[in-house]
């Protein structure tokens, strides 16, 4: 006889997630937000949000204001890296990666050419190159 508690409740789907990240970027003027779905296609990770920030000072608030509604969005928060230098600040939530850039860095890393044939998850307006 299996002694397992039914679950109370069931965790968002990513894509839920994915909407409650872009709406805090958008909520704090994120520049340029792509959020593109990797499932199935990536053993790391679900999906990848990729944002561009003015200035450092704006990418770390945007990496804090992120951090600090984690547990209301049901983001699993296990490490961010590169938040002291600014340029180029990854946030790891688990089955949704944020990655938050100073123009340059975004322009010469382009990490959304790592996945030409991924699909959008959230609309935001953006065009794909």
């Amino acid at each position: 006889m299996s002694t397992a508690q039914p679950k109370k409740f069931s965790p968002p789907p990513v894509r839920d997630k994915v909407a409650a990240v872009v709406r805090r970027l958008l909520d704090k003027k994120g520049v340029d937000i792509v959020a593109l779905d990797l499932a199935g296609e990536n053993t790391l990770y679900d999906a990848v949000v990729i944002c561009g920030a003015r200035s450092v000072r704006h990418g770390q608030g945007l990496a804090d204001y992120l951090l600090e509604s984690a547990p209301e969005d049901c983001l699993e928060y296990l490490r961010m890296e590169g938040h002291a230098v600014g340029s180029w600040i990854l946030l790891d939530f688990n089955e949704v990666v944020v990655h938050i850039f100073q123009t340059e860095s975004r322009e010469m890393f382009r990490l959304e050419d790592m996945w030409p044939w991924a699909p959008t998850l959230v609309d935001t307006g953006r065009e794909k190159r």
